[in-house]
């Protein structure tokens, strides 16, 4: 079996030191299931809509600044700051007259969707333009009736949301917007592929998430949001998602809400993927946001305004401690919640509205403009908070999809050679025009001047070793430290560079014994 990303997130009140010395509480947010039964809601017969009636609908819908009442609303919950803060800081609506949108199709494979929801139109779902409502498989794909997606719990045609956290997701990326109710969505043009792979409880087999993944990619989704997590990747899910980078698809997902190791959250390690952080109303990473080398981007992940699906509360189904029943339900049919599952569903809107801008762009090159325009946040340069840093789409829709440079210090390796101990340095040092990089070293006190470490190269280096690094020439060349920064610096042959930053200290020596006595 392998757990839902809610179904790790309890609230905690442990705290995690983080690789920059952040200290930060464990807070994560909440998502479960409601127990209403997939066979109270038949598919509607006004699900088939056609192509073409749908395309108009999108683009007319996307144009102009929305006038969705929680848009523009702030305080609802007693909070001081927008409602809907985690879109307004996108900056999606500000020159909506100079771009043209063209329908994307986004796979949501998670718990469902409430599809009758009065802020979720039926045309803002894709159709299968290839399979009718007969009771047979029309198109031949193994699937009878898949209209709309599929349900592959029950194994029928109905992917019915009884969790919430599948409408919380296809809700941010692509609700009724400039409609005059509820909220706005980051990619009105967006196509909504809802693949059901979670049962109520919020679990859910490799095998479906594997067959979930195939499915989007043979049936046209450009992006796929994977807000799922847990600790072991199967070989299943491994050649699924392979066979989306192979097939042009770009997959998002969440980082975790551990606010410990982003790989203990599984997908994230996965090279192919975008993997995705939460970042709360400062811009900062959230505390219980999950770190390390594996995030790429970090997105708006705290108090995340969506749509409730039809009489769910995940949060309170979570037994998450201090809840009060429906406290996160806003208006009955929204709600709010907080956790990396949001911040990746922020991360494909804005993807796959890039896309709908750009549809020329590969996955590939998508990926490329989404981490290279990203603002920076946290530690200078790509660091193990914030990955590339917030990701900015009118930066992206801009940003040339063939420059890049890439700096990335993923881990530290000790090795005992000769009675020396060696640290190898290993990361990411590219550009598609390099013109070297280098590293350096200070010892991590104030006013300390960085120091060459090793000799600057030329050849870029993936996912390797960057350097050797002899521990104690290291203590000797920064005056006795024991507590570093390293830096990695990456140039382009066009003058700019890019940095990435990690934090070393060896570990403190256990105290006297006499002294753990007086504790």
């Amino acid at each position: 079996m392998k757990r839902l990303l809610v179904t790790f997130a309890w609230l905690l009140s442990a705290a995690v030191l983080a690789p920059a010395a952040v200290l930060a509480p464990a807070v994560a947010a909440v998502e479960q299931a409601t127990d209403l039964a997939a066979d109270e809601v038949a598919l509607p017969e006004t699900i088939a809509v056609e192509a073409a009636d749908l395309e108009a609908f999108e683009l007319e819908e996307s144009k102009g600044w929305p006038n969705d009442p929680l848009y523009e609303s702030s305080g609802s919950w007693q909070q001081d700051f927008a409602d809907q803060w985690a879109v307004q800081s996108l900056e999606l609506y500000q020159d909506e007259d100079a771009t043209e949108y063209q329908a994307v199709v986004v796979a949501v494979i998670d718990t469902g969707i409430d599809y009758l929801h009065e802020d979720f139109a039926s045309d803002k779902l894709w159709h299968n333009p290839n399979e009718k409502r007969n009771g047979r498989d029309d198109d031949d794909n193994g699937f009878v009736d898949d209209l709309i997606g599929w349900n592959f719990v029950d194994a029928n045609n109905n992917p019915w949301d009884q969790s919430g956290h599948g409408t919380h997701i296809a809700g941010i990326i692509s609700a009724c917007t400039h409609n005059g109710l509820g909220i706005a969505a980051i990619n009105p043009a967006a196509r909504i592929m809802p693949l059901k792979v979670g049962n109520f409880v919020g679990q859910a087999r490799s095998s479906a998430i594997a067959a979930a993944i195939h499915y989007a990619v043979d049936h046209g989704a450009r992006v796929i949001n994977l807000s799922l997590g847990g600790a072991v990747v199967t070989t299943l899910e491994e050649e699924a998602l392979a066979y989306a980078a192979q097939q042009n698809v770009l997959v998002v997902t969440a980082a975790g809400n551990d606010g410990y190791r982003a790989d203990a959250a599984g997908y994230a390690a996965i090279p192919s993927v975008l993997s995705v952080a939460a970042s709360d109303v400062t811009g900062a990473r959230a505390g219980f946001s999950s770190f390390g080398a594996e995030v790429d981007l970090i997105a708006p992940g705290v108090e995340v305004l969506s749509l409730r699906a039809r009489d769910s509360d995940f949060i309170a189904l979570s037994g998450a401690p201090a809840y009060q029943p429906a406290a996160a339900v806003v208006r009955e049919q929204y709600y709010r919640a907080s956790g990396t599952s949001f911040a990746a569903a922020v991360v494909s809107g804005v993807a796959s509205r890039v896309l709908s801008a750009r549809p020329g762009l590969s996955a590939s090159q998508l990926k490329v403009v989404l981490l290279q325009s990203a603002r920076d946040v946290e530690a200078p340069g790509v660091d193990q908070l914030s990955g590339f840093g917030l990701v900015d789409f009118n930066a992206a829709l801009v940003s040339d999809p063939h420059k890049f440079i890439e700096a990335r210090l993923s881990k530290i390796d000790l090795s005992l050679v000769d009675e020396q101990v060696l640290l190898s340095l290993k990361g990411t040092a590219d550009a598609d025009r390099l013109a070297g990089f280098e590293l350096q070293v200070r010892a991590e006190q104030p006013d300390a001047m960085w120091l060459p470490l090793g000799s600057p190269m030329t050849t870029a280096i993936r996912n390797d070793r960057l350097a050797e690094v002899n521990l104690e020439k290291l203590i000797e060349q920064t005056g006795g430290a024991t507590e570093w920064r390293v830096r990695l610096l990456v140039n382009h042959e066009d003058g700019t560079t890019r940095e990435a930053q990690m934090a070393l200290a060896l570990p403190r020596p256990a105290p006297p014994p006499e002294e753990q006595a007086d504790e």
